[in-house]
């Protein structure tokens, strides 16, 4: 399939993607559309998808019940409406019927009469699984599961060109959401010195836990439980490995990469990026150009907030060499450094779940990715030690309470035999690990009978020279 470099974007998206779905609406083919995992992403995306011309929810899957009724019901269908589907052929029949079916298992989802399958469960091994199994029987993908794009992204995207469909991730998460500024930016010639999302990070929150995640929020109970929020979830967006995921996927997208372990993630308004994320030579805190980075929007105090955070937001520090580009877009309003070399885009939202749509039209469409990651990754995501931990303590993944994950270069990574935080979730260690430290493949037993390894496995052997250990 044709991987455009910024995917649609802007208005011109916009309107393609409108007036192509209202064709598809009047000649009575809807884009058809399974949703895999109905948590709260999965659920804002059946209700955006059930007031749309053009698209038409077919099945939710979800090992609870419950969930998948509830996205359905976020759809606006009840009762009766909803149906139970055993097999893909029951997906069809329910969609003859004009019912709303519901499944127990992925490959019921994969195997149905729909176009694009959404995967939004957050597990790697689960994602990996759906991704595969859409791919072979033909389907779209679109990828909300971040944590299983930046470990084997590549492969997933190597697959789906083979088989004449698109791998896309989701619009309207933050790797997307910057990934078309930088696009905007690059189609007129302007450099891309950094890029990146905000955050809000207070000091304890690296050794976070689950249980007390939604705390820490001051998330109450009425709200977690009605939308399904996942504890484990949340604690990795609290804890910073969210973060660190999503601009690792933002790098393998762009060929951006962070410019050192972690990035900076400085405590920084809108206003502060252009004057910071500039190379050092300039007055600012950059190393290198071409960087993926966070701005806290938590003050150097650790309790205030910084005047004009961007916490929700995304943001892209531009450059130019000529005088007169670089003279209007500070006169035009965009924030710029003193001197007026550096000046920031930025978008002070972004919509989880409500814009995935657009991905699925742009893939069923116009069979274009928003964004998908390039031939050879060059970010990952290592696995930090929380506390202290022992031989024979099995790792919880991504926002337990055990291991976190930081950025880093992609070749670093490999050179050090890193275990990738995407394949910590049920590695059992066989080494003492003390807190804050790298954990490497050399101290974990693995599960060997895990697809999301294999294919790792195969992507290192094709996106890396021969001469180097696979893990």
């Amino acid at each position: 399939m044709y991987y455009e470099t910024d995917g649609l974007c802007s208005r011109w998206g916009s309107r393609m993607i409108a007036e192509g779905l209202a064709r598809r609406e009047a000649e009575g083919r809807p884009i058809r559309v399974a949703i895999v995992g109905a948590g709260r992403f999965g659920t804002t995306v059946a209700a955006q998808l059930g007031q749309m011309r053009g698209m038409r929810l077919a099945v939710v899957a979800d090992v609870r019940r419950a969930n998948a009724v509830g996205a359905w019901e976020a759809a606006g269908r009840t009762g009766e409406e909803i149906v139970d589907a055993e097999s893909g052929a029951d997906v069809g029949d329910a969609l003859a019927r004009g019912k709303a079916a519901i499944a127990p298992d992925l490959s019921i989802a994969v195997e149905s009469p729909v176009d694009v399958v959404i995967e939004a469960t957050g597990s790697p091994e689960i994602a990996a699984r759906t991704a595969v199994g859409a791919i072979g029987h033909g389907k779209h993908v679109i990828m909300v599961t971040v944590e299983v794009d930046i470990l084997i992204g590549a492969r997933l995207r190597q697959l789906a060109d083979a088989a004449g469909v698109v791998y896309s991730l989701a619009d309207g998460d933050q790797p997307a959401v910057t990934y078309r500024l930088c696009g905007w930016a690059r189609a007129l010639g302007y450099r891309v010195v950094a890029a990146g999302r905000g955050t809000r990070f207070y000091p304890s929150d690296s050794v976070g836990t689950p249980e007390e995640a939604f705390a820490r929020y001051g998330f109450g109970a009425e709200l977690t439980e009605r939308r399904r929020f996942n504890p484990q979830m949340y604690n990795s967006f609290r804890d910073g490995s969210k973060a660190q995921i999503e601009m690792a996927a933002l790098a393998n997208a762009t060929g951006l990469a962070p410019d050192r372990r972690g990035m900076h993630e400085p405590s920084a308004g809108i206003r502060d990026l252009p004057n910071l994320f500039r190379l050092k030579s300039r007055g600012g805190i950059l190393d290198h150009e071409g960087v993926v980075d966070l701005a806290n929007a938590v003050a150097a105090d650790g309790r205030s907030d910084v005047p004009g955070e961007i916490a929700s937001g995304v943001w892209v520090v531009v450059t130019s060499d000529n005088a007169l580009l670089r003279e209007d877009l500070a006169f035009y309003g965009l924030p710029a450094s003193p001197d007026g070399s550096h000046a920031v885009l930025y978008r002070p939202y972004h919509l989880c779940g409500t814009e995935t749509p657009l991905s699925v039209a742009e893939a069923a469409l116009y069979g274009r990715a928003t964004m998908a990651p390039l031939p050879r990754p060059v970010a990952d995501v290592i696995t930090l030690a929380k506390r202290d931990l022992r031989a024979g303590d099995v790792l919880d993944g991504s926002g337990g309470r055990l291991v976190r994950g930081q950025i880093d270069r992609a070749a670093v990574v490999r050179a050090g035999r890193l275990l990738p935080l995407s394949l910590a979730g049920g590695a059992r260690l066989t080494a003492d690990i003390a807190a804050g430290q790298p954990i490497t493949y050399d101290q974990v037993a693995l599960r060997e009978d895990s697809l999301a390894l294999r294919l790792r496995r195969e992507q290192d052997a094709s996106g890396w020279s021969q001469n180097q250990s696979s893990p």
